[in-house]
C-alpha cells in the first residue's frame, strides 16, 4: 500500500500541473493515442522537476503531442500543445495551436471558454496579424507561398514583430496580396473586400479554316464529277438505245428463220442477238458507273456547301423498254 506521505505528494503534482486534457478520447487511432498518453506523462515528469531537465522534459512531451498530430488532428493533442508551447515561452506557436483548437466545432462552451481565455493572456507578448474577408473562406499564406496555406478566413495569426506579406485567394475572385507591419503586444486587424473576376464572354465555335484554294477545288470537282456523270449517262443511253433497236433486228430474225427455216436466217437471228446481249452488258455497266459519278458528286457537293441551307443536286436515272433517261440537277452558287 501506498503511505500516506506517497499520496499526500501525488495530490501535490496534480495539483501543480496546470490544466490539461486527458486520455484523448476524439481519436480511434491506437497509435496517435499512445503518443498522446507519451506526452501527458512527461508533462508531469516535467512538472515535477526544475532548471534544464524540466525544459527537456517539457520538449519531449511537446514532441509526443506533435507526434500523435501528424497521425491524428485530435482537439486534446491540439489543446496540450498548446499549454507545453506556452511553459516553453514559444508563446507565436502556443497562440495559433490555441487558434486552431477553437476553430473547431465540437468544443464546449466550458473548453472553449478556458482556450479563449489562455488565448487572450497570450496577446500581450505576440504580434497578431488578423485577417478578415468579405466573403469569408479565402485561403491566406504569409511570406511563403511554397508552403501550406495558414488557414482561412477570418484568421488570427501569431508572428514574429516587423513587415509580413500576406497571400490570399478564393475561387472565384482575384487573388489579393497585402504587406503589413505588426508589433507585440497588438492585434492588426485588416479587412478586404474580395473582387469577383470578370466572366469571360463565351465565344463562338471557331470555323474550320480552308486554304485558299479548298472551296473552289472542292466545288470544280463537284461541278467536273456531275459533268463526267452526264457524259457516261449519255453514252449509257446511247448504248441502251443501240440495245432495243438491235433486239427488235433479232426479233425480226428469228421470225424470218420460224418462216423460212433457211439455216442463213438462224445464223443472222443468232449473231444478232448476241450483239443485242453485248450491247445491254455494256450499257449495263455504264449505267452502274453513272449512278457512281452521280453519288460522287453529291458528296463533293455537299462537303462544298458545308451547313449552308441550299438545294440538294439530284441525279436521276431511269430505263424502260422505250428508252433511257438519266438527269442531274444541281444548283450552284456563287463562287466562293
Amino acid at each position: 500500500m501506498l503511505s500516506f506521505a506517497s499520496l499526500l505528494l501525488a495530490s501535490l503534482l496534480s495539483l501543480a500541473v496546470p490544466s490539461m486534457a486527458a486520455a484523448d478520447a476524439t481519436t480511434d487511432n491506437a497509435e496517435a493515442r499512445v503518443y498522446f498518453e507519451e506526452g501527458n506523462r512527461l508533462y508531469q515528469e516535467a512538472a515535477a522537476a526544475s532548471g534544464t531537465r524540466k525544459t527537456a522534459l517539457l520538449q519531449r512531451s511537446l514532441e509526443a503531442y506533435v507526434d500523435s498530430l501528424q497521425i491524428a488532428r485530435s482537439r486534446n493533442a491540439l489543446f496540450n500543445a498548446a499549454v507545453v508551447l506556452g511553459d516553453l515561452e514559444r508563446y507565436d506557436e502556443s497562440f495559433n495551436y490555441l487558434s486552431e483548437y477553437l476553430r473547431l466545432d465540437e468544443l464546449s462552451a466550458q473548453d472553449r471558454a478556458e482556450a479563449e481565455q489562455r488565448r487572450d493572456a497570450l496577446r500581450a507578448k505576440v504580434a497578431v496579424l488578423a485577417l478578415r474577408t468579405e466573403p469569408a473562406g479565402a485561403r491566406v499564406w504569409i511570406d511563403r507561398k511554397d508552403l501550406a496555406p495558414r488557414g482561412v478566413t477570418p484568421l488570427e495569426v501569431a508572428l514574429p514583430p516587423g513587415e509580413h506579406r500576406a497571400f490570399l485567394e478564393k475561387d472565384g475572385y482575384e487573388p489579393v496580396e497585402r504587406t503589413q507591419t505588426i508589433v507585440r503586444g497588438q492585434a492588426v486587424i485588416v479587412e478586404l473586400a474580395l473582387v469577383p473576376l470578370p466572366l469571360e464572354p463565351a465565344l463562338p465555335p471557331a470555323e474550320p479554316l480552308a486554304t485558299p484554294e479548298s472551296k473552289p477545288r472542292l466545288r470544280n470537282a463537284a461541278i467536273g464529277t456531275a459533268a463526267g456523270t452526264l457524259a457516261t449517262a449519255g453514252v449509257a443511253l446511247g448504248l441502251s438505245l443501240r440495245a432495243r433497236t438491235l433486239r427488235e433486228d433479232a426479233d425480226q430474225a428469228a421470225e424470218q428463220y420460224r418462216m423460212s427455216g433457211d439455216a442463213a436466217d438462224r445464223q443472222r437471228a443468232e449473231d444478232l442477238a448476241d450483239r443485242t446481249d453485248r450491247f445491254n452488258l455494256a450499257a449495263d455497266v455504264l449505267w452502274g458507273t453513272t449512278i457512281a459519278l452521280g453519288v460522287s458528286a453529291i458528296v463533293l457537293y455537299g462537303v462544298h456547301r458545308g451547313k449552308q441551307k441550299r438545294e440538294a443536286p439530284e441525279v436521276a436515272v431511269s430505263v424502260s423498254r422505250q428508252g433511257a433517261f438519266a438527269s442531274v440537277k444541281m444548283a450552284f452558287g456563287g463562287a466562293q
